[in-house]
Protein backbone atom coordinates (compact mmCIF):
# COMPACT_ATOMS: atom_id res chain seq x y z
CA UNK A 1 0.00 0.00 0.00
CA UNK A 2 1.42 3.41 -1.24
CA UNK A 3 -1.28 5.44 -0.65
CA UNK A 4 -4.47 5.90 2.02
CA UNK A 5 -6.27 7.62 -0.81
CA UNK A 6 -7.16 5.06 -2.86
CA UNK A 7 -10.42 3.00 -3.71
CA UNK A 8 -11.82 0.02 -2.05
CA UNK A 9 -14.77 -0.97 -4.15
CA UNK A 10 -17.19 -1.58 -1.27
CA UNK A 11 -20.99 -0.50 -1.39
CA UNK A 12 -22.74 -0.35 1.59
CA UNK A 13 -26.72 -1.77 0.88
CA UNK A 14 -29.19 0.60 1.30
CA UNK A 15 -33.09 0.14 0.37
CA UNK A 16 -34.07 3.48 0.83
CA UNK A 17 -33.44 7.14 -0.67
CA UNK A 18 -35.52 10.29 -1.17
CA UNK A 19 -38.51 8.32 -0.51
CA UNK A 20 -37.95 5.83 -3.00
CA UNK A 21 -36.90 2.10 -2.87
CA UNK A 22 -34.17 0.99 -4.88
CA UNK A 23 -32.29 -2.54 -5.75
CA UNK A 24 -28.89 -1.18 -4.71
CA UNK A 25 -27.04 -4.89 -6.06
CA UNK A 26 -24.52 -6.57 -3.17
CA UNK A 27 -21.12 -4.79 -2.74
CA UNK A 28 -19.11 -7.70 -4.65
CA UNK A 29 -21.36 -7.03 -7.34
CA UNK A 30 -19.46 -3.60 -8.08
CA UNK A 31 -16.11 -5.07 -8.39
CA UNK A 32 -17.16 -6.39 -11.34
CA UNK A 33 -16.52 -3.77 -14.12
CA UNK A 34 -19.51 -4.95 -16.38
CA UNK A 35 -21.50 -4.85 -13.10
CA UNK A 36 -22.51 -1.21 -14.08
CA UNK A 37 -24.21 -1.73 -17.75
CA UNK A 38 -27.71 -0.26 -17.16
CA UNK A 39 -28.84 3.10 -16.26
CA UNK A 40 -30.72 2.10 -12.95
CA UNK A 41 -27.70 0.18 -12.15
CA UNK A 42 -25.40 3.57 -12.48
CA UNK A 43 -28.50 5.45 -10.33
CA UNK A 44 -27.73 2.93 -7.87
CA UNK A 45 -24.10 3.62 -7.65
CA UNK A 46 -24.73 7.33 -7.65
CA UNK A 47 -27.09 6.83 -4.45
CA UNK A 48 -24.59 5.34 -2.75
CA UNK A 49 -22.11 8.21 -3.30
CA UNK A 50 -24.24 10.36 -2.29
CA UNK A 51 -25.26 8.97 1.32
CA UNK A 52 -21.48 8.27 1.32
CA UNK A 53 -20.82 11.98 1.61
CA UNK A 54 -19.89 13.17 4.95
CA UNK A 55 -21.69 15.99 7.49
CA UNK A 56 -19.35 17.97 9.37
CA UNK A 57 -21.61 20.80 9.49
CA UNK A 58 -21.85 20.68 13.68
CA UNK A 59 -18.01 20.33 13.85
CA UNK A 60 -17.15 23.43 11.78
CA UNK A 61 -19.89 25.40 13.50
CA UNK A 62 -18.39 24.50 17.06
CA UNK A 63 -15.02 26.02 15.10
CA UNK A 64 -16.44 29.00 14.37
CA UNK A 65 -19.05 31.79 15.59
CA UNK A 66 -22.17 30.30 15.74
CA UNK A 67 -22.11 28.84 19.33
CA UNK A 68 -21.18 29.60 22.55
CA UNK A 69 -20.58 26.97 26.00
CA UNK A 70 -22.74 25.94 28.35
CA UNK A 71 -22.79 24.97 31.54
CA UNK A 72 -22.83 20.94 30.28
CA UNK A 73 -19.89 21.78 27.93
CA UNK A 74 -17.12 20.53 30.52
CA UNK A 75 -19.48 16.82 30.59
CA UNK A 76 -18.08 16.26 26.88
CA UNK A 77 -14.98 16.75 26.74
CA UNK A 78 -13.62 15.91 23.18
CA UNK A 79 -16.27 18.91 21.89
CA UNK A 80 -15.59 21.25 24.65
CA UNK A 81 -11.53 20.96 23.19
CA UNK A 82 -12.72 20.96 19.84
CA UNK A 83 -13.95 24.49 20.60
CA UNK A 84 -11.08 25.36 22.10
CA UNK A 85 -9.27 24.75 19.04
CA UNK A 86 -7.24 21.58 20.82
CA UNK A 87 -4.68 20.41 18.17
CA UNK A 88 -5.35 16.98 19.20
CA UNK A 89 -9.42 17.64 18.30
CA UNK A 90 -8.39 19.43 15.28
CA UNK A 91 -5.99 16.36 13.84
CA UNK A 92 -8.39 13.47 14.68
CA UNK A 93 -11.15 15.77 12.94
CA UNK A 94 -8.38 16.48 10.10
CA UNK A 95 -8.50 12.80 9.62
CA UNK A 96 -11.71 11.84 9.90
CA UNK A 97 -12.53 14.24 7.04
CA UNK A 98 -9.80 13.37 4.65
CA UNK A 99 -10.92 10.01 4.81
CA UNK A 100 -14.49 10.45 3.99
CA UNK A 101 -14.61 12.78 1.46
CA UNK A 102 -12.21 10.57 -0.44
CA UNK A 103 -14.12 7.61 -0.46
CA UNK A 104 -17.33 9.71 -1.96
CA UNK A 105 -14.78 11.07 -4.43
CA UNK A 106 -13.81 7.25 -5.10
CA UNK A 107 -17.42 6.85 -5.82
CA UNK A 108 -17.79 9.57 -8.54
CA UNK A 109 -14.96 8.32 -10.11
CA UNK A 110 -16.02 4.26 -10.46
CA UNK A 111 -19.19 5.48 -11.74
CA UNK A 112 -17.70 7.51 -14.36
CA UNK A 113 -14.94 5.20 -15.57
CA UNK A 114 -17.80 2.87 -16.07
CA UNK A 115 -20.61 5.08 -17.07
CA UNK A 116 -19.68 5.43 -20.64
CA UNK A 117 -20.35 1.00 -20.94
CA UNK A 118 -23.83 2.03 -19.87
CA UNK A 119 -26.15 1.06 -22.74
CA UNK A 120 -29.55 3.10 -23.48
CA UNK A 121 -32.28 2.13 -25.46
CA UNK A 122 -34.65 5.09 -25.13
CA UNK A 123 -34.14 8.92 -24.93
CA UNK A 124 -35.21 9.01 -21.61
CA UNK A 125 -32.46 6.57 -20.77
CA UNK A 126 -29.92 8.69 -22.80
CA UNK A 127 -31.50 11.95 -20.88
CA UNK A 128 -30.78 9.94 -17.30
CA UNK A 129 -27.35 8.98 -18.10
CA UNK A 130 -26.67 12.20 -18.56
CA UNK A 131 -28.29 13.47 -15.55
CA UNK A 132 -26.22 10.53 -13.35
CA UNK A 133 -22.85 11.90 -14.92
CA UNK A 134 -23.60 15.47 -14.26
CA UNK A 135 -24.39 15.03 -10.85
CA UNK A 136 -20.84 12.37 -10.18
CA UNK A 137 -18.89 15.28 -11.34
CA UNK A 138 -20.49 17.69 -9.28
CA UNK A 139 -20.59 15.55 -6.28
CA UNK A 140 -17.13 15.30 -6.97
CA UNK A 141 -16.69 18.98 -7.44
CA UNK A 142 -18.36 19.09 -3.74
CA UNK A 143 -15.77 17.02 -1.67
CA UNK A 144 -12.73 18.19 -3.70
CA UNK A 145 -13.89 22.25 -2.69
CA UNK A 146 -14.46 21.22 0.84
CA UNK A 147 -11.10 19.58 1.04
CA UNK A 148 -9.25 22.50 -0.50
CA UNK A 149 -11.07 24.74 1.75
CA UNK A 150 -10.24 22.81 4.77
CA UNK A 151 -6.57 21.34 4.48
CA UNK A 152 -5.40 24.47 2.28
CA UNK A 153 -4.34 28.18 3.08
CA UNK A 154 -6.76 30.83 1.71
CA UNK A 155 -6.41 31.10 -1.65
CA UNK A 156 -5.26 34.59 -2.08
CA UNK A 157 -2.22 33.46 0.57
CA UNK A 158 -0.59 32.47 -2.38
CA UNK A 159 -2.94 30.55 -5.34
CA UNK A 160 0.28 28.46 -5.90
CA UNK A 161 0.94 26.85 -2.70
CA UNK A 162 0.11 22.94 -1.73
CA UNK A 163 -3.73 22.83 -1.98
CA UNK A 164 -4.79 18.68 -2.17
CA UNK A 165 -4.70 15.74 -3.68
CA UNK A 166 -6.45 15.12 -6.65
CA UNK A 167 -7.07 11.41 -8.39
CA UNK A 168 -6.03 11.07 -11.65
CA UNK A 169 -6.54 7.09 -12.01
CA UNK A 170 -8.76 4.37 -9.76
CA UNK A 171 -5.93 2.68 -7.98
CA UNK A 172 -3.38 3.33 -5.79
CA UNK A 173 -1.49 6.67 -6.42
CA UNK A 174 1.53 8.08 -4.81
CA UNK A 175 1.22 12.06 -5.92
CA UNK A 176 2.01 15.02 -4.44
CA UNK A 177 -0.43 17.86 -3.23
CA UNK A 178 -1.79 20.03 -6.61
CA UNK A 179 -1.41 23.81 -6.09
CA UNK A 180 -4.15 25.94 -4.76
CA UNK A 181 -4.63 27.42 -8.17
CA UNK A 182 -4.21 23.87 -9.88
CA UNK A 183 -7.18 22.16 -7.82
CA UNK A 184 -9.00 25.30 -8.27
CA UNK A 185 -9.37 24.93 -12.04
CA UNK A 186 -9.63 21.01 -12.02
CA UNK A 187 -13.26 21.73 -9.62
CA UNK A 188 -14.19 24.52 -12.32
CA UNK A 189 -13.21 22.37 -15.67
CA UNK A 190 -15.67 19.41 -13.44
CA UNK A 191 -18.40 22.09 -12.96
CA UNK A 192 -18.52 23.63 -16.39
CA UNK A 193 -19.05 19.96 -17.71
CA UNK A 194 -21.71 19.07 -15.41
CA UNK A 195 -23.03 22.40 -16.16
CA UNK A 196 -23.69 21.70 -20.00
CA UNK A 197 -26.40 18.81 -18.92
CA UNK A 198 -29.77 20.90 -18.33
CA UNK A 199 -30.58 18.41 -15.31
CA UNK A 200 -33.60 19.80 -13.08
CA UNK A 201 -34.84 16.69 -10.68
CA UNK A 202 -37.77 17.30 -8.94
CA UNK A 203 -36.83 16.21 -5.85
CA UNK A 204 -34.22 18.30 -3.50
CA UNK A 205 -31.55 15.14 -2.69
CA UNK A 206 -30.19 15.47 -6.68
CA UNK A 207 -27.87 17.77 -7.60
CA UNK A 208 -29.49 19.79 -10.32
CA UNK A 209 -28.02 22.42 -12.66
CA UNK A 210 -28.71 25.02 -10.49
CA UNK A 211 -26.79 23.38 -7.99
CA UNK A 212 -23.79 23.21 -10.47
CA UNK A 213 -24.20 27.52 -10.77
CA UNK A 214 -24.62 27.54 -6.91
CA UNK A 215 -21.11 25.94 -6.36
CA UNK A 216 -19.60 27.88 -9.36
CA UNK A 217 -20.37 30.85 -7.14
CA UNK A 218 -18.85 29.45 -3.77
CA UNK A 219 -15.75 29.02 -5.88
CA UNK A 220 -15.06 31.84 -7.93
CA UNK A 221 -15.74 33.88 -4.73
CA UNK A 222 -13.51 31.66 -2.53
CA UNK A 223 -10.62 32.55 -5.59
CA UNK A 224 -11.50 36.39 -5.97
CA UNK A 225 -13.34 36.48 -9.24
CA UNK A 226 -15.50 38.94 -8.03
CA UNK A 227 -17.33 39.64 -11.38
CA UNK A 228 -17.73 35.64 -12.26
CA UNK A 229 -18.93 34.78 -8.65
CA UNK A 230 -21.97 37.49 -8.74
CA UNK A 231 -22.83 36.68 -12.61
CA UNK A 232 -23.05 32.71 -11.33
CA UNK A 233 -25.19 33.74 -7.97
CA UNK A 234 -27.66 35.77 -10.13
CA UNK A 235 -28.20 32.92 -12.49
CA UNK A 236 -28.79 30.91 -9.20
CA UNK A 237 -31.35 33.58 -8.47
CA UNK A 238 -32.65 33.74 -11.90
CA UNK A 239 -36.97 32.77 -11.16
CA UNK A 240 -36.62 33.21 -7.02
CA UNK A 241 -40.03 33.85 -5.58
CA UNK A 242 -40.26 36.14 -2.74
CA UNK A 243 -42.50 33.74 -1.15
CA UNK A 244 -40.22 31.33 -0.50
CA UNK A 245 -37.90 33.50 2.09
CA UNK A 246 -41.57 35.16 3.89
CA UNK A 247 -43.56 34.52 6.51
CA UNK A 248 -44.33 31.06 7.59
CA UNK A 249 -42.72 29.35 4.30
CA UNK A 250 -39.37 29.82 5.95
CA UNK A 251 -40.31 26.80 7.91
CA UNK A 252 -40.22 24.40 5.29
CA UNK A 253 -36.42 24.47 4.85
CA UNK A 254 -36.54 22.76 8.28
CA UNK A 255 -39.32 20.53 7.19
CA UNK A 256 -39.16 16.24 6.37
CA UNK A 257 -40.63 17.37 2.39
CA UNK A 258 -38.88 18.37 -0.54
CA UNK A 259 -39.29 22.34 -0.66
CA UNK A 260 -38.23 24.53 -3.93
CA UNK A 261 -37.17 26.56 -1.70
CA UNK A 262 -34.04 25.03 -1.26
CA UNK A 263 -31.39 24.42 -4.22
CA UNK A 264 -30.07 20.67 -2.55
CA UNK A 265 -30.52 19.19 0.37
CA UNK A 266 -29.23 15.79 1.09
CA UNK A 267 -31.54 13.31 1.72
CA UNK A 268 -31.01 11.70 5.53
CA UNK A 269 -32.59 8.57 6.92
CA UNK A 270 -30.30 8.83 10.05
CA UNK A 271 -29.96 11.03 13.72
CA UNK A 272 -28.39 14.49 12.40
CA UNK A 273 -27.47 16.91 14.65
CA UNK A 274 -28.41 14.90 17.69
CA UNK A 275 -25.20 15.29 18.90
CA UNK A 276 -25.59 18.93 20.42
CA UNK A 277 -28.08 17.70 22.80
CA UNK A 278 -26.92 16.66 26.41
CA UNK A 279 -31.07 15.21 27.08
CA UNK A 280 -34.04 16.49 26.55
CA UNK A 281 -34.66 18.17 30.24
CA UNK A 282 -31.78 19.54 30.54
CA UNK A 283 -30.20 21.39 27.77
CA UNK A 284 -27.35 21.44 25.13
CA UNK A 285 -23.79 21.47 25.25
CA UNK A 286 -23.63 24.84 23.06
CA UNK A 287 -26.06 27.29 22.35
CA UNK A 288 -26.23 30.11 20.36
CA UNK A 289 -23.19 32.59 20.20
CA UNK A 290 -24.85 36.16 21.43
CA UNK A 291 -23.76 38.50 19.26
CA UNK A 292 -26.52 36.43 16.73
CA UNK A 293 -29.18 38.73 17.05
CA UNK A 294 -33.00 39.41 15.08
CA UNK A 295 -35.13 41.83 15.38
CA UNK A 296 -38.60 41.35 16.46
CA UNK A 297 -39.86 41.04 13.27
CA UNK A 298 -37.46 38.73 11.44
CA UNK A 299 -38.93 35.82 10.53
CA UNK A 300 -35.61 33.27 10.97
CA UNK A 301 -36.08 33.99 14.57
CA UNK A 302 -38.50 31.60 15.72
CA UNK A 303 -36.21 28.79 13.76
CA UNK A 304 -32.97 29.52 13.75
CA UNK A 305 -33.47 29.72 18.12
CA UNK A 306 -34.96 27.45 20.58
CA UNK A 307 -35.71 29.57 23.99
CA UNK A 308 -35.09 26.85 26.52
CA UNK A 309 -34.50 27.26 30.25
CA UNK A 310 -30.89 25.91 31.33
CA UNK A 311 -29.31 27.40 34.81
CA UNK A 312 -32.35 28.64 35.68
CA UNK A 313 -32.46 31.45 32.82
CA UNK A 314 -34.14 31.09 29.14
CA UNK A 315 -31.14 30.53 27.02
CA UNK A 316 -31.33 30.51 23.10
CA UNK A 317 -30.40 27.39 21.95
CA UNK A 318 -30.04 25.94 18.20
CA UNK A 319 -33.10 25.37 16.48
CA UNK A 320 -33.29 24.63 13.23
CA UNK A 321 -32.61 20.71 13.44
CA UNK A 322 -32.32 20.68 16.83
CA UNK A 323 -35.57 22.17 17.12
CA UNK A 324 -36.77 19.59 15.09
CA UNK A 325 -35.08 16.75 17.37
CA UNK A 326 -36.73 18.12 20.48
CA UNK A 327 -40.18 17.97 18.98
CA UNK A 328 -39.38 14.15 18.08
CA UNK A 329 -39.53 15.15 14.09
CA UNK A 330 -37.37 13.82 11.30
CA UNK A 331 -34.37 16.06 9.62
CA UNK A 332 -35.48 14.39 6.35
CA UNK A 333 -33.55 16.38 4.45
CA UNK A 334 -30.16 18.41 5.40
CA UNK A 335 -29.96 21.62 3.71
CA UNK A 336 -26.83 21.94 2.09
CA UNK A 337 -26.79 25.02 -0.90
CA UNK A 338 -29.95 27.67 -0.05
CA UNK A 339 -31.18 30.84 -2.23
CA UNK A 340 -30.69 32.92 0.62
CA UNK A 341 -26.63 32.27 0.43
CA UNK A 342 -26.62 33.35 -3.46
CA UNK A 343 -27.79 36.82 -1.63
CA UNK A 344 -24.79 37.02 0.46
CA UNK A 345 -22.05 35.88 -2.01
CA UNK A 346 -23.41 38.12 -5.08
CA UNK A 347 -23.48 41.44 -2.11
CA UNK A 348 -19.68 39.94 -0.83
CA UNK A 349 -18.55 39.85 -4.41
CA UNK A 350 -19.90 43.29 -5.73
CA UNK A 351 -18.52 44.75 -2.93
CA UNK A 352 -15.08 43.69 -3.00
CA UNK A 353 -15.42 44.11 -7.14
CA UNK A 354 -16.53 48.15 -6.71
CA UNK A 355 -20.13 47.98 -6.84
CA UNK A 356 -20.78 48.61 -2.91
CA UNK A 357 -24.10 50.16 -3.80
CA UNK A 358 -25.23 47.19 -5.84
CA UNK A 359 -24.24 44.84 -3.00
CA UNK A 360 -26.01 46.67 -0.61
CA UNK A 361 -29.04 46.71 -2.75
CA UNK A 362 -29.22 42.99 -3.56
CA UNK A 363 -28.36 41.97 0.32
CA UNK A 364 -31.36 44.19 1.73
CA UNK A 365 -33.62 42.83 -1.04
CA UNK A 366 -33.40 39.64 0.78
CA UNK A 367 -33.34 40.75 4.24
CA UNK A 368 -36.32 42.85 3.55
CA UNK A 369 -38.65 39.69 2.40
CA UNK A 370 -37.08 37.83 6.14
CA UNK A 371 -38.22 41.04 8.22
CA UNK A 372 -34.49 41.74 9.00
CA UNK A 373 -32.60 45.04 10.34
CA UNK A 374 -31.41 46.32 6.29
CA UNK A 375 -27.87 47.37 5.79
CA UNK A 376 -27.18 51.17 5.87
CA UNK A 377 -26.08 52.46 2.84
CA UNK A 378 -23.34 54.72 4.63
CA UNK A 379 -21.40 51.24 5.29
CA UNK A 380 -18.16 51.08 2.83
CA UNK A 381 -14.94 49.04 2.75
CA UNK A 382 -13.89 46.54 5.19
CA UNK A 383 -16.97 47.35 7.62
CA UNK A 384 -19.50 46.53 4.72
CA UNK A 385 -18.13 43.18 4.07
CA UNK A 386 -17.89 42.89 8.16
CA UNK A 387 -21.68 43.35 8.63
CA UNK A 388 -22.53 41.21 5.45
CA UNK A 389 -20.29 38.31 6.91
CA UNK A 390 -22.19 38.93 10.47
CA UNK A 391 -25.59 38.94 8.80
CA UNK A 392 -24.80 35.68 6.89
CA UNK A 393 -23.86 34.43 10.68
CA UNK A 394 -27.35 35.18 11.07
CA UNK A 395 -29.29 33.60 8.21
CA UNK A 396 -26.89 30.21 8.06
CA UNK A 397 -25.90 29.73 12.02
CA UNK A 398 -25.68 26.04 12.66
CA UNK A 399 -24.74 25.38 9.04
CA UNK A 400 -21.49 25.27 8.95
CA UNK A 401 -20.45 28.06 6.70
CA UNK A 402 -19.26 30.67 8.81
CA UNK A 403 -15.99 28.73 9.75
CA UNK A 404 -15.39 28.46 6.18
CA UNK A 405 -16.02 32.34 5.44
CA UNK A 406 -13.65 32.85 8.45
CA UNK A 407 -11.02 31.45 6.91
CA UNK A 408 -11.34 32.74 3.68
CA UNK A 409 -11.02 36.47 4.78
CA UNK A 410 -8.71 35.54 7.45
CA UNK A 411 -8.73 39.30 8.49
CA UNK A 412 -9.65 38.29 11.99
CA UNK A 413 -8.69 36.86 15.19
CA UNK A 414 -11.74 34.40 16.44
CA UNK A 415 -13.12 34.64 20.39
CA UNK A 416 -13.55 31.48 22.26
CA UNK A 417 -16.03 32.36 24.71
CA UNK A 418 -16.88 31.17 28.56
CA UNK A 419 -19.79 29.94 29.72
CA UNK A 420 -22.90 31.94 27.91
CA UNK A 421 -20.61 33.84 26.42
CA UNK A 422 -20.12 36.17 28.94
CA UNK A 423 -16.52 36.78 28.87
CA UNK A 424 -13.64 35.72 26.18
CA UNK A 425 -11.88 32.69 27.43
CA UNK A 426 -8.64 32.36 24.84
CA UNK A 427 -8.25 34.30 21.34
CA UNK A 428 -7.57 32.29 17.76
CA UNK A 429 -5.05 34.61 16.16
CA UNK A 430 -5.99 34.62 12.60
CA UNK A 431 -2.90 33.57 11.77
CA UNK A 432 -2.51 30.62 13.66
CA UNK A 433 -1.14 27.06 12.13
CA UNK A 434 -4.96 25.30 13.08
CA UNK A 435 -7.01 27.35 10.74
CA UNK A 436 -5.43 24.95 7.88
CA UNK A 437 -6.53 21.00 9.22
CA UNK A 438 -3.37 18.83 8.98
CA UNK A 439 -2.60 16.37 5.92
CA UNK A 440 -3.74 13.09 8.39
CA UNK A 441 -0.71 10.71 9.26
CA UNK A 442 -2.34 7.77 7.26
CA UNK A 443 -1.54 9.81 4.34
CA UNK A 444 1.73 10.81 4.33
CA UNK A 445 3.18 7.84 5.92
CA UNK A 446 2.60 5.77 2.97
CA UNK A 447 2.76 8.35 0.13
CA UNK A 448 6.15 10.13 0.68
CA UNK A 449 4.81 12.70 -2.32
CA UNK A 450 2.63 14.60 -0.20
CA UNK A 451 3.56 17.65 2.09
CA UNK A 452 2.77 18.34 5.86
CA UNK A 453 0.76 21.91 6.17
CA UNK A 454 2.92 24.26 8.42
CA UNK A 455 3.17 24.08 12.43
CA UNK A 456 2.00 20.31 11.74
CA UNK A 457 4.13 17.56 12.66
CA UNK A 458 5.09 14.72 10.55
CA UNK A 459 5.04 10.93 12.32
CA UNK A 460 6.49 9.46 9.43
Amino acid sequence: MKSIVKYLICIPLVAIFCGCSLNIPPPDQFSDPDAISTVSSARSLLTSAYISYPHYEYQLSILGEDFCPTNLSGKDVSQQNLYRWQDNSINELASEVWSTYYTTIAFCDVLLERIPNVATATTAEESEKAAITSEAKTLKALCYFNLLRLFATPYDKNPDADGVVIKRRIGVEVVARSSKSACVNYIRDLLIEALTVNNTPAKNGWLSQKAVYHILSQLELYAGNYQKAAQYAEEVLKNVEDGWFTGANYRYLWSANSYEGRIFAFYNSNPYYNTLQYDEPNGDYFAVNPKIEYSSTDVRKEYNIYPFTMADESRNLFGKYNKNNRAGEANTYVDMMRYAEAYFIAAEAYCHDGEEAIGVSKLNRYLSLCGANLIPNTLSGDELIDRIVSEKLNEFVGEGVNYFDLKRLGDRDLERYTAWGKSTYSIIKKDDYKWIFPIPASEYRYNEAVSQNEGWPINR
